[in-house]
């Protein structure tokens, strides 16, 4: 099949997917979304221009294109937020009992940015010289699919300490948390790691009565068996010495200082060398459904996440975005969460299409770690062969 052939395959696939994304909005933004979806998908790049490129064939068309995406993305006057709760629902919709649900924060590091709405101070993960630089935090979740061999986003925003309506990270989260539970029903296992385990943030997830497992800092205190207050190292140490071991892991039954809800200690045998022993606080999970053996393996994926914020950077160079009102952000981000999930539908679905584009790249007989990069990769190939997309620019 030539290559024009199978880009045309993919924009119907595409749009097809897109139709209950754009149907609740007007059509001048839900033009702009298909747009900016196809250009992050064909050619990995978030940017107005190359998503304009796509189908601007003069200079002229393509400033006329670029200034009408900019100004619809800027728009405060129509509501994004049927993109958010579409994508969310479509997630949830995939959820059983034991899907994980991997949750954590990231950083968009800006460094050179000067003139973005609402700029914060982040910790640059990829510079360890820098360190802190202009940018936004980034909230992510991620779905895991029954073989967890692929994961899919359920929700990512931007957010910044100096938005006017800001008031802590912790509302951010607790205002993150209740759209997730709404659209699961209480399905899926949530896991997330140290940072998570405050009780600003524990307390919400009690209340919501979802099942969880958060790593703890060891400096936490709980009240053991016995009813006495310790920290979670001290918990720990006792566990390893006095409880038998399952699943190359002890267990604990504990509660915290401040609500009587039972929760297990998992507490790992293995300590890696030279690194902190895992102490994973966790409930719902223990003599209930699964042992510590899943959990320490659960656990184990939230690591994923990290692909998730990963291929965002490296596929589609999400810090690259060239936006400079808030609102406009906020969207580009959601676009490129909704382009990461239809490529995670076409590899969940094993869709013929998918294995096609993934021949087009280079030593595609080479086992690759994560197939969605693989995927991206191909699909980025077939049109620039087809000739629709060239190379992105700054991308």
């Amino acid at each position: 099949m030539s290559a024009g052939m199978l880009f045309k395959k993919f924009s119907v696939r595409l749009g097809e997917f897109l139709e209950p994304f754009v149907q609740p909005l007007p059509p001048a933004p839900a033009r702009v979304v298909r747009e900016l979806v196809a250009g992050t998908v064909f050619t990995g790049s978030i940017q107005l221009t190359n998503a304009a490129r796509l189908f601007a064939r003069t200079s002229r068309q393509l400033e006329r294109a670029v200034e009408r995406m900019s100004q619809h993305l800027a728009d405060p006057h129509w509501d994004h937020r049927p993109l958010q709760t579409v994508l969310l629902d479509q997630q949830a919709q995939e959820l059983d009992d034991d899907t994980l649900i991997a949750i954590d924060l990231t950083d968009l590091a800006k460094p050179y940015a000067r003139h973005m709405e609402h700029l914060a101070i982040v910790r640059d993960a990829s510079d360890l010289k820098t360190r802190r630089v202009p940018g936004y935090w980034c909230f992510q979740a991620y779905r895991f699919d029954a073989d967890r061999e692929h994961l899919a986003p359920m929700m990512v925003f931007p957010f910044s300490q100096n938005q006017p309506e800001f008031r802590s990270e912790n509302q951010v989260l607790r205002e993150a948390f209740w759209p997730i539970r709404q659209a699961t029903g209480g399905r899926g296992v949530w896991v997330m790691d140290r940072g998570f385990d405050r009780r600003e943030v524990i307390e919400p997830l009690l209340r919501l009565k979802v099942r969880w497992i958060i790593r703890q800092r060891g400096d936490r205190h709980l009240i053991g068996p016995d009813g006495s207050v310790r920290s979670t190292r001290e918990w720990a140490d006792c566990a390893l010495k006095t409880r038998s071991e399952r699943g190359r892991a002890v267990t604990l039954p504990v509660r915290l200082t401040w609500n009587p809800t039972p929760l297990w200690l998992v507490v790992p045998t293995w300590q890696p060398p030279g690194g902190d022993r895992q102490i994973l606080l966790s409930r719902g999970l223990i003599d209930q459904r699964c042992g510590p053996r899943q959990v320490r393996h659960d656990y184990a994926y939230r690591w994923r996440a990290e692909d998730g914020a990963r291929f965002f950077g490296q596929v589609f160079h999400f810090e690259r975005f060239l936006v400079r009102r808030f609102v406009a952000i906020y969207r580009t981000v959601l676009i490129a969460a909704v382009a990461f999930s239809f490529l995670s539908e076409l590899l969940a679905d094993t869709d013929p299409l998918a294995d096609l584009a993934m021949n087009r790249v280079l030593r595609w007989k080479t086992e690759w770690q994560i197939p969605v990069y693989r995927l991206a990769a191909g699909i980025r190939a077939l049109a620039a062969e087809a000739g629709i997309a060239t190379i992105a620019n700054n991308a």
